[in-house]
């Protein structure tokens, strides 16, 4: 891929970094938010569910490059920050690829750039994301995602046990980790019929161990796409630049998620759209990837979907998605659990959002906000998919109105954190299919939604 022929690059201004302390660059990000902001005249509207002024997030993407330019990226274990010139990001802009193929035979399928409006509908990827799961529901697990139709692609949960004992980070048994999901996932897909469906992987790999175990020989294959980040904001480390490296020798998809802080050095909602563009721009330029989430926290509910981040994470999207062909994805990530109607009207909210304003791929649902253990099921991201497919082509300014009547649905609960039931309650195990009671709270959601004007497709 012609992106990754600037590893060298990226490890030389790894080394030869600007040298200061950690703080002083967190200092230094704060205040140069703050001053973009009044520069450009940024200002989150609490009257709308989402942006809708191009101008607007024409000057958020402005923004988000001074601070790239400003700040570079610091290295935790260098004590550095890797700068770049205006002229090098926007280079690695123009050479990123607009499109990313996952999967092989009938279960491939193609991630490419959308533009706010677009009436092409997004990719639909399903999973838990991280939420702790004990190794023998795993797989099944696993297959209540692949056995929805409208999954395109998914991403597993992470083990809470390995061979029955609590596995430690950076270990051994982090390598044991990686094989277990290597070993369980692949069984999945056979058994839900989808063998070459791409897979998000090493889901389990914490560190670099994972990471470079799983994705070895008779692994995980370079038809699935594989994880790095960032740590907020604007960070990284020999780890996460050790999974870069090995990522770009191997021939693998890399996919790079950022996750900005409301109310930390990012500040309010129009700082952690500036913060989490710079984070996709600098992405695009230090970890190469092909595909590039966010999915932006809140600091008491730890979710994605408080009315402010719903706004910020269309803001990020509109911004990046007007002024680059990157391939965008939102996650979807919500305080309700299974089996609760607010869970479904969380994803309603994100899903019509993110796809309005130009995503390529819909993730999710990290349900209960990825911590229950085996608080997940595949119908709420059947749900998530539906209304993906629905608000492909809505106006911004129509899914605006519909997205202020979904937050009604879950905005009253969010404090109260309703986690639901788990996997075992929600569904039957053995037939890997959701119960009724869970089955008619899902067609009760989903007519209401249609009433209030988001029309489903399936």
């Amino acid at each position: 891929m012609k992106s990754h022929t600037r590893l060298l690059t990226v490890l030389d201004r790894m080394d030869n970094g600007v040298i200061m302390e950690e703080k002083d660059f967190d200092k230094l990000i704060s205040k140069t938010v703050r001053k973009l902001i009044k520069k450009y005249d940024l200002k989150f509207n609490r009257e709308d569910a989402i942006l809708y002024d191009d101008d607007m997030a024409d000057r958020f993407f402005q923004a988000a490059m001074e601070l790239a330019v400003t700040t570079g990226v610091y290295c935790t274990d260098t004590h550095s920050a890797m700068m770049f010139s205006r002229e090098e990001i926007e280079q690695a802009l123009r050479w990123a690829p607009d499109h990313v193929t996952y999967g092989t035979g009938l279960d491939q399928v193609t991630v490419r750039h959308r533009v706010p409006e677009d009436p092409r509908v997004p990719v639909i990827c399903g999973g838990g994301f991280g939420t702790p799961i004990p190794e023998e529901w795993f797989s099944t697990v696993m297959e209540a995602y692949a056995k929805e139709p409208i999954v395109d692609t998914i991403v597993g949960c992470n083990f809470y046990t390995t061979h029955g004992r609590v596995p430690k980070t950076r270990s051994p048994w982090e390598v044991l980790l990686a094989w277990r999901e290597i070993e369980l996932t692949k069984a999945a897909l056979q058994r839900a019929g989808r063998p070459g469906l791409g897979v998000g992987v090493v889901e389990n790999a914490v560190s670099e161990i994972g990471e470079i175990s799983g994705s070895s020989a008779d692994g995980f294959d370079q038809h699935h796409w594989h994880h790095t980040c960032f740590v907020s904001e604007l960070k990284t480390n020999y780890g996460l630049l050790i999974k870069v490296a090995h990522l770009v020798k191997t021939g693998c998809i890399i996919h790079s998620f950022y996750n900005s802080i409301l109310g930390g050095y990012a500040g309010g909602p129009e700082g952690v759209v500036i913060c989490s563009c710079a984070g996709i721009i600098m992405e695009c330029v230090v970890n190469m990837a092909t595909t590039f989430s966010i999915c932006p926290t809140h600091p008491f509910y730890n979710c994605d979907t408080a009315p402010e981040l719903v706004w910020a994470a269309s803001a990020v999207q509109q911004a990046i998605n007007r002024n680059t062909h990157l391939c965008t994805t939102v996650m979807t990530s919500p305080v309700s659990g299974p089996m609760t109607e607010s869970l479904l009207y969380e994803c309603a909210a994100m899903s019509t959002a993110a796809t309005v304003s130009g995503a390529a791929r819909i993730d999710g649902v990290r349900s209960a906000v990825g911590v229950e253990i085996l608080h997940v099921t595949g119908l709420e991201v059947r749900f998530n998919g539906e209304c993906a497919h629905a608000a492909a082509g809505l106006s911004r300014k129509d899914a605006n109105e519909m997205i202020k009547e979904f937050e009604k649905g879950y905005i009253p609960v969010l404090d109260k954190k309703p986690i639901g039931k788990s996997f075992l309650e929600a569904y039957d195990p053995i037939k890997v299919e959701p119960t009724q009671e869970w089955l008619d709270m899902y067609n009760k959601v989903k007519e209401n939604v249609e009433r209030i004007g988001l029309k489903m497709k399936y």
